[in-house]
């Protein structure tokens, strides 16, 4: 029993020690990759157990990042969310490499239209590639569809219908492009969805340095 009881306080000191280690490296990797254009420190998530042994290779074969209102030019990103493989460390935590990332960066619909310069235009999701939008006509207000898509490096939304009034009265109120190029690590964006929440693209990165 004594045994018994031995083994089980010293399991438990290891399970303990090893999340405060995971616990360090967490937060000294996500200090690190702020400076990256985070403009607050991500979570950081890493995963695996034993924790250790990878501590004393400092390579962490899955980790996970999140950040919150990341600013891209006009662009308020509100989540980035991404799956990062095979991060590897120097020895003090100061920089290191991530092998991959694939993820998502989230846009609402009101940060999407402020950074178009048009701010009280207002936007709901209608389908994986269309919104529905309210327009002032002065005469009155028109519902009308839009298509979103990726247009080079930026998210184009561009008008294919008004209910009761011909699309040439819209002018350019629900036609323009946000441009997206200054992802943090230099990620690069892929792809895009309509979702509730807003705009979210698919962001992917490679061979990624951080804090050199």
């Amino acid at each position: 029993m004594i045994l018994l009881i031995v083994i089980l306080v010293l399991a438990g000191l290891a399970v303990a020690g090893d999340r405060v280690a995971a616990a360090y490296a967490e937060r000294r990797i996500a200090s690190e990759v702020q400076k990256e254009g985070f403009g607050a420190r991500p979570d950081v998530t890493i995963y695996g157990f034993p924790f250790l042994t990878q501590v004393l290779d400092r390579r962490f074969p899955h980790a996970r990042m999140t950040a919150h209102d990341v600013r891209e030019g006009p662009l308020t990103i509100s989540t980035i969310d991404g799956d990062a493989r095979d991060v590897r460390v120097n020895s003090g935590f100061r920089s290191g490499t991530i092998g991959s990332v694939d993820g998502t960066a989230t846009v609402s619909f009101g940060d999407l239209t402020k950074a178009a310069g048009e701010p009280d235009l207002s936007l709901t999701a209608a389908g994986p590639d269309t919104v529905k939008a309210q327009v002032d006509l002065e005469v009155a207000t028109a519902t009308a569809t839009a298509k979103v898509t990726k247009v080079g490096n930026g998210i184009r939304v561009h008008a294919v219908s008004v209910e009761g009034f011909p699309l040439s009265d819209l002018g350019d109120d629900l036609d323009f492009t946000v441009p997206v190029t200054g992802l943090p690590m230099g990620l690069t964006f892929k792809s895009l969805k309509v979702s509730s929440k807003g705009i979210v693209l698919r962001i992917t990165g490679s061979h990624l340095k951080f804090s050199d």
